[in-house]
């Protein structure tokens, strides 16, 4: 009962893990409000905006007082990262400093939950799981950048004006609604839709990676946000994943069965590939987590490529 009239805002809500969180909070019984620069496609009370309009943010939360903010504006595309670095840069940093900033000075200050990524860590080759203490190595792309500078930036607010800020670091999530096809899943889908195998094309597919359902993910932000208040999560930055790290060829695989499984077919299971050998590995430690806020993932990767690829043949074969 715990969001039961709450009141929530969510920055990013048309996108595909802030649909899941507007309506995981709606169900529940909070007042939610949906904030982005494109309408959602479904049923929420709506601001359209930008969170580079820091004066439209101020206004927003004097118009609209709630009790929490989930920030999950962002740019997240790692390829447009390479494209738009500068564009990257204004929506994922300086954008998150005027979220930051308009809540320090708004009249009712209220809670924010921030999602960061596990890109905060760059490109590691890991022979264990990434603990939050972790640091942060060299990246490849735009995007990580931007990412650990806004994930500084929201821990350091939290710090220095005593605001009641925590952050939330992922791997690789996964589930019904994701329709970017430069993620391993949907675009695993799509072509086992028109009958062709799974593509690899950046490595070889031995790159070692988790996944993360958006179900579990959702859960995370709630608990988070149920617990922000208490001096371990105040501040903090926490690891979400899956669990259970595999092989990028293992895992295109396993999506592929799960086609097969579900719509019948018999796409071939082995992947194409077409990319050299890169020596990677990363996957995240959640025992933060599950130590201080009680929380585990409870979707296996099985169960949710199953479920997701029910979806899937209703997108793309309906």
């Amino acid at each position: 009962m715990f969001w039961n009239q709450k009141r929530a805002l969510i920055l990013g809500a048309s996108g595909f893990c802030g649909a899941h969180l507007c309506a995981e909070l709606q169900g529940r019984g909070a007042h939610v409000l949906a904030f982005d620069r494109t309408e959602p496609n479904f049923k929420v009370p709506f601001e359209r905006g930008d969170i580079l309009d820091f004066a439209s943010l101020r206004l927003l939360l004097e118009r609209h007082p709630v009790d929490y903010v989930f920030h999950l504006a962002a740019q997240p595309i790692v390829s447009t990262s390479i494209q738009c670095p500068l564009e990257t840069m204004q929506t994922n940093v300086v954008g998150t400093f005027n979220v930051c900033e308009a809540i320090r000075l708004s009249s009712t200050r209220p809670k924010m939950v921030f999602a960061s990524s596990g890109a905060f860590y760059g490109a590691t080759n890991a022979t264990r799981a990434i603990e939050e203490d972790d640091a942060a190595l060299d990246a490849t792309n735009i995007y990580a950048p931007t990412k650990a500078a806004a994930d500084l930036a929201v821990r350091s607010y939290a710090k220095t004006y005593g605001l009641d800020f925590a952050v939330c670091r992922w791997m690789n999530t996964y589930g019904e609604g994701d329709l970017n096809l430069s993620r391993v899943v949907p675009a695993t889908f799509r072509r086992a839709s028109v009958g062709l195998p799974g593509l690899i094309s950046a490595t070889d597919g031995s790159n070692v990676l988790e996944m993360l359902h958006v179900r579990d993910m959702t859960r995370a932000y709630l608990r988070v946000a149920e617990e922000i208040e208490r001096p371990e999560v105040r501040g903090q930055a926490f690891n979400f994943g899956g669990g259970k790290p595999l092989a990028l060829k293992e895992l295109v695989a396993q999506i592929t069965r799960a086609w097969n499984e579900t719509t019948g077919q018999n796409v071939p299971v082995e992947p194409e590939i077409l990319g050299p050998r890169t020596q990677s590995s990363k996957y995240l430690c959640a025992c933060k987590a599950e130590r201080v806020l009680g929380w585990k993932p409870q979707v296996s990767l099985d169960d949710g490529l199953k479920e997701a690829a029910t979806w899937y043949h209703g997108q793309f074969c309906g």
